[in-house]
């Protein structure tokens, strides 16, 4: 397990922590494989990833096994194409079933646009195997309510000179509730933008330098902070910047304490809230009002 926790923590060390990388890794690396003494004693494992939007269809929950540690984790061998995938509403009239997409190895997601998660419910995962046996996982979330960015010292639509010397900008949300903690968000929005050269930046030039579509900062704020700074050092690239805030729930919260800590150790006593599997069932949902903003050299 140990080189593939190297593996993971050199990612997380060279990129910013985001809402959507954070799934992928331990979707791709952690969850493929499970903490076992022996080959012997391996039992593998059905693994569930996904993470409910408020107010959006359900787009992906990732079904597979997991691998043994001494082998290299392939998802095409272990994706599970064949299950039963449905999520249910708790306390709200939801049912939808999900169907496979056989491009993406282990991915299921709704065909259905109309079927939104909505803020404040409480959703059910239900996971039923067939190949090469049964298995049944569950998992629940409570999506965390509705709240709005209040207050910003820029104004969306801005243009922004990028300044390392200028006072670092700040804005403030109110309060969701049913949520576990906050998560600050930049987005960078062109395709093709010019990487704002640092220092600390191994090689700016570098064509497997990948730009991330969001990139969260400021993980493990005091779950009652409502503001945050944004210092200069988290912009990244030039052009059109959207800053958001995200409350997220339990479940990926806890993971999220789990998975930065153990930087430069291994994952032990991995507490999952899945029940008959291994994985992560999340939910978190977006700040109305988000500031979007141009950055320029």
């Amino acid at each position: 397990m140990k080189s593939l926790t190297s593996k993971i923590m050199t990612i997380i060390k060279t990129r910013l922590i985001s809402p959507v990388f954070i799934v992928a890794v331990f979707s791709n690396f952690f969850l493929g494989c499970e903490e076992t003494p022996t080959a012997e004693s391996y039992r593998r494992e059905v693994v569930i990833s996904g993470t409910l939007t408020s107010g959006s269809n359900i787009d992906t929950i990732k079904v597979t096994w997991t691998g043994e540690v001494d082998k290299l984790y392939d998802t095409k061998n272990l994706a599970i194409s064949d299950a039963v995938v449905i999520v249910k509403g708790v306390d709200v009239a939801f049912y939808d079933s999900l169907i496979y997409d056989p491009t993406v190895p282990g991915r299921y997601y709704s065909t259905d646009v109309t079927k939104k998660i909505q803020p404040a419910k409480t959703y059910e995962l239900y996971v039923k195997t067939f190949t090469p046996e049964s298995r049944i996982v569950t998992a629940t979330t409570t999506v965390p309510d509705s709240f709005s960015i209040v207050a910003a010292t820029v104004n969306s639509g801005d243009t922004i000179r990028y300044n390392v010397l200028a006072p670092v900008h700040s804005f403030s949300w109110s309060a969701s509730r049913l949520y576990s903690t906050y998560l600050p968000t930049i987005s960078y929005l062109d395709s093709g933008a010019v990487m704002i050269p640092k220092i600390f930046y191994r090689d700016t030039l570098s064509k497997d330098f990948r730009k991330p579509d969001k990139v969260g900062y400021r993980i493990g704020l005091p779950p009652y902070q409502q503001n945050t700074d944004l210092p200069w050092i988290f912009l990244s690239y030039y052009g059109n910047v959207q800053f958001d805030v995200y409350a997220i729930d339990y479940n990926y919260n806890d993971f999220i304490n789990q998975i930065i800590p153990a930087q430069g150790g291994e994952l032990k006593e991995i507490r999952y809230r899945v029940k008959g599997g291994l994985g992560i069932f999340g939910s978190r949902t977006q700040a109305k009002n988000p500031i979007k903003i141009y950055l320029k050299p």
